[in-house]
């Protein structure tokens, strides 16, 4: 720009400012078209990007420390500064004057001045309030305390010290066999209130866990209490609880967690003090968690209870052993040593079904070398090892677990239930009572039995008619003996009994959120949801007819097979499964039965299986257990499960046939027994852990 376009430019200038601008429209439309612009941002900003909100107000949440919004935080920070009867200054006055002098401004400043600095009362007094403003702001920000850890400490020591501290003082001494959730829920003794109408029955098991193990409670708010609640936990399920401790960031709930790894940080009465309190004394599920990987679901004992709590109490070296040397020829001592060291070796098993059974049952016992088993089985004496729970349970833990594995071991009717209804109910129904999708009506669901609406709602004789009768309209085969069912009378009322158990405590209450899909097209996923119950997971039977048995493969033609599905059987739990499943469907799942005679089920693999979450969590909840601590095949790693063993390959990466694991899982091995001990596992587990092997056995 030279010099003449300069001068005409401020000639023009001088002349607008002294003719003026119009307020309406000019001013006004320049207004309207910058706040239509701000408008749309924010509507973009709400759109796109979205406020900022937190968790809705818990007026009983002691731990929030309220802050306001950054653009409120001076004023927050100017209230330190007025404190009692004077923060009316800073609520009030101080902001209001602000606002007044805003309000004023164009009457106290009619300087026709524009420049900052030619008008300095003005711009001081503005100048002042912004810094004035940010720097209280970042005061705000500085001294503000850290994000709220405020601890409640042990909310169920709180829940003791305010419900049964007044009367019973700082601890309770528990009489043995006491039944601590029913005495803290209905009240047992005179002067004690019935809890159940104030605390949860989450809150009850709490309780009973914290007066049975004090430092349990501490050491859960200690290491679990900033992501759990104790009544989430406590009464869960014995083995999970386990795992979760011995796995810490590998158990697949901990995922992408930063946990402690407990089996290094706490030692191993911290750990048994952290499991007392959350699996309470319950006798099962003590027995589920000690005592059932060696022992399956009881105990057979012919002692009283006071010899029975000695053996668990005292443990150790608990059985004695004769010496084999006066009974037994050189030779028959020999055989006996070599099957020992190798199962596998056909010789040695009539030796030890005769002689040893009687008190090993079908788990061999391990020897590292020839000459410790010859040794051991030729001198005797107790060599037996069971841990001294003396030393692990408490007192009343040990009362309940002795008084439940005795009931266990006589089969009283709850007990006996709760095993037929395992056995029997538990596929369709969930182990619980809970319910879930039912496997033989696409898009239904079985609502829970153990509600405290649907047991209130049934009486025995019900009960007992629709376990003998059926229900084939929805699915369910008759199982009394006296309409073609396995069950007969006394079963039947075993199984109501362990219903009625669940009374006290109802495990659900509303019906399963489940995703109903239509029953898959493959033999293998109609099988093990519809037959396996009754035919066992790999067709070898139980309830019915095992159908890999190669007489039945060939008495029967496909024809007839298709019939047998199709139509049922009038004498027996049967039903017809025409009106549930397709032609297509039935045709699959004679096929499938027809591959059961191979004992070839499952070699390929459908879908990638992960060793850490799929295969390993299957081996450490059934085989862990004594893999692990007795020697021989180890399931406690990838590597051991892989190379471990004295007995052959455990696994042959992608060779099914080869693999001893696959062939104790199938129940097609030569020597020994299916494993686990206690049967077979869910077909659904076996498949899985033979597509692993399949796949090539990674270790993902």
């Amino acid at each position: 720009m030279n010099d003449q376009e300069r001068q005409d430019y401020r000639q023009k200038y001088h002349q607008q400012k002294e003719h003026g601008v119009p307020f309406f429209p000019d001013i006004l439309f320049k207004d309207a078209v910058v706040s239509f612009v701000v408008f749309i941002v924010l509507i973009g900003l709400a759109y796109f990007v979205g406020a900022p909100l937190e968790d809705r107000a818990n007026p009983g949440d002691a731990s929030y420390t309220p802050r306001p919004e950054w653009y409120f935080l001076f004023l927050f920070q100017l209230l330190k500064y007025f404190p009692g009867n004077l923060e009316v200054i800073g609520v009030f006055i101080l902001p209001t004057l602000a606002v007044a002098l805003l309000v004023l401004l164009p009457w106290l400043d009619r300087s026709p001045r524009r420049y900052p600095i030619a008008r300095p009362v003005v711009t001081g007094v503005t100048a002042f309030g912004v810094l004035a403003v940010v720097g209280l702001t970042l005061l705000s920000v500085a001294e503000a305390p850290p994000p709220a850890q405020t601890s409640t400490g042990d909310t169920t020591a709180a829940l003791y010290a305010s419900n049964c501290a007044a009367c019973h003082g700082p601890s309770i001494e528990v009489e043995p066999g006491a039944n601590l959730h029913e005495i803290i829920a209905f009240g047992r003794h005179e002067g004690m209130p019935a809890w159940s109408s104030d605390l949860t029955t989450d809150q009850i098991d709490a309780l009973a866990g914290f007066i049975l193990s004090p430092a349990g409670s501490r050491l859960f708010t200690q290491e679990c209490g900033s992501c759990h609640e104790a009544p989430e936990l406590v009464a869960g399920d014995p083995v999970l609880l386990k795992d979760s401790l011995a796995l810490g960031s590998d158990f697949e709930p901990h995922a992408g967690l930063d946990v402690p790894v407990w089996h290094e940080s706490l030692a191993p009465e911290e750990r048994t003090a952290l499991l007392n309190f959350l699996a309470a004394p319950d006798g099962q599920r003590l027995f589920a968690t000690n005592c059932s990987s060696c022992h399956g679901r009881a105990v057979a004992f012919s002692g009283d209870r006071r010899a029975l709590e000695s053996i668990i109490r005292e443990g150790g070296l608990h059985l004695d052993m004769p010496s084999w040397r006066e009974r037994l020829s050189p030779e028959e001592i020999d055989i006996l040593t070599a099957y020992v060291v190798d199962p596998e070796l056909p010789e040695g098993r009539p030796l030890f079904q005769q002689y040893c059974a009687a008190c090993h049952g079908a788990r061999v016992p391990a020897a590292a070398t020839p000459s410790q088993a010859r040794e051991i089985i030729s001198s005797g004496g107790p060599h037996q090892t069971m841990p001294v729970w003396g030393d692990i349970l408490t007192p009343e833990q040990i009362e309940a677990l002795t008084a439940y594995a005795l009931e266990a071991g006589e089969g009283a009717p709850v007990e006996l239930g709760a095993e037929l209804f395992a056995t029997n109910c538990a596929t369709c129904h969930g182990d619980f009572g809970e319910g879930g999708a039912n496997p033989t009506r696409p898009g239904d669901v079985i609502a829970p039995i153990s509600s405290a609406e649907y047991l209130k709602t049934r009486d025995d004789s019900t009960l007992r008619a629709i376990i003998a009768q059926g229900q084939p309209n929805f699915g369910m085969s008759p199982f009394g003996t006296a309409y073609g069912g396995p069950l007969d009378d006394p079963d039947i009322d075993a199984i109501v009994a362990f219903l009625r158990s669940w009374e006290l405590s109802p495990p659900v209450e509303l019906p399963p959120e489940v995703a109903t899909t239509p029953i898959a097209v493959s033999g293998a996923e109609i099988y093990a949801d519809v037959c396996a119950q009754c035919h066992g997971p790999i067709g070898e039977g139980g309830l019915a007819v095992a159908l890999s048995d190669s007489a039945f493969q060939e008495r029967n033609t496909d024809e007839d097979l298709y019939n047998s599905i199709n139509l049922g059987h009038d004498a027996t739990a049967m039903i017809g499964w025409g009106e549930i499943l397709s032609a297509d469907q039935i045709r699959e799942l004679v096929a499938f039965i027809r591959q059961l005679g191979g004992v070839q089920v499952a070699t390929t693999p459908s879908g990638a299986v992960s060793f850490r979450n799929d295969v390993f969590p299957i081996l450490q909840a059934n085989c862990g257990g004594c893999h692990g601590t007795i020697g021989g095949w180890d399931a406690s790693t990838y590597d051991r499960v892989i190379n471990s063993g004295s007995h052959g390959p455990a696994v042959v990466p992608g060779n099914v046939d080869a693999s001893l694991l696959a062939d104790k899982l199938l129940g097609t091995h030569t020597q020994g027994t299916i494993m686990p001990p206690g049967g077979a596992l869910p077909f659904e587990e076996i498949e899985t852990i033979l597509n692993w092997i399949a796949a090539g056995a990674p270790n993902n």
